[in-house]
């Protein structure tokens, strides 16, 4: 059976919004599965010997310890900043306390893998024109309640580099995401003036973290007005694709329900991707990078 790719009016709309909505593209029965997966991860997983990593969208305070760095091809624990008191006490039980588990589900948990490597996203990714499509930063953002945190407005090319910029988000609404609970906003068309400005990079050193630099020639975006942001409605089962350029965030969720999502990340296989970013996938027995082809 052939599996349909986006329609030509979906293409279009990509190109020109830099984001699209598929609404229904999880059926009810394959959301609730990869939230009762999640919620079982979140509820197995051993805080004992966690070392306690929390995950910040702050540029000057952003993650980089080791477990950060070394989760590629892992699936690891990433906590909120809100879910330790002063003194650095956990003051919510650690399935309400964790902000993400990634960067290998695609490939070491078999429900998302499912959702993940299949015919339909091959399809979509040769209507948005993946020539090669590699897979990579699989993960489930919990945004839990009350301190789920802000994401502020930020290009994911950034954080994803290639030369020249090629990523696009895929990201599954596991619950119905809304203003209250921290439901994505985009600037519709800013991936064509927005350019990418910086990347974050590995920073070796006394101490192993990332950091940003500047990329020659490139003036940074402007930062959008508040009124330029559009939140639409984004129900269960949906699919957003993600623009790498797009200028996109979303705020705290401060309400009493948590706003699962699933998300990984395409970029194009025939570009310079280079051992500054961040992500690095540990290599293969045979030789070079495992990351997931899903043409193969």
């Amino acid at each position: 059976m052939v599996v349909q790719g986006l329609t030509e009016e979906q293409t279009a709309q990509f190109e020109r919004d830099g984001y699209l909505l598929l609404p229904g593209e999880l059926s009810p029965e394959q959301v609730n599965k990869l939230f009762c997966e999640t919620s079982e991860l979140l509820e197995q997983f051993d805080i004992s010997t966690h070392p306690m990593t929390k995950f910040s969208t702050d540029e000057k305070a952003h993650i980089g310890d080791t477990y950060f760095l070394e989760s590629s091809d892992k699936v690891r624990f990433f906590f909120e900043q809100g879910a330790f008191d002063p003194q650095g006490n956990l003051v919510r039980p650690k399935s309400k306390a964790i902000n993400k588990i990634g960067h290998a589900l695609h490939n070491l948990n078999d429900d998302f893998k499912a959702v993940t490597v299949n015919d339909r996203n091959r399809s979509i990714a040769q209507s948005i024109g993946f020539r090669d499509p590699l897979v990579l930063q699989s993960m489930i953002i919990c945004k839990q309640p009350e301190i789920g945190g802000q994401v502020p407005s930020h290009q994911d090319s950034v954080f994803l580099y290639t030369d020249p910029p090629s990523a696009v988000g895929f990201w599954y609404a596991l619950e119905d995401c809304t203003a209250e609970n921290g439901a994505l906003s985009f600037v519709p068309g800013s991936h064509k003036w927005a350019k990418i400005a910086k990347r974050m990079i590995r920073v070796d050193g006394l101490k192993q973290g990332t950091g940003f630099i500047s990329i020659e020639g490139v003036e940074e975006p402007r930062e959008p007005a508040e009124e330029e942001f559009i939140m639409p409605a984004c129900p269960a089962g949906t699919l957003v694709l993600i623009h790498g350029s797009l200028l996109h965030k979303s705020e705290t969720n401060k309400s009493l329900k948590s706003r699962y999502a699933y998300t990984f990340h395409m970029i194009e296989g025939g570009n310079k991707y280079d051992n500054l970013n961040w992500l690095q996938i540990p290599p293969t027995e045979e030789g070079g990078a495992n990351f997931t082809h899903l043409y193969a």
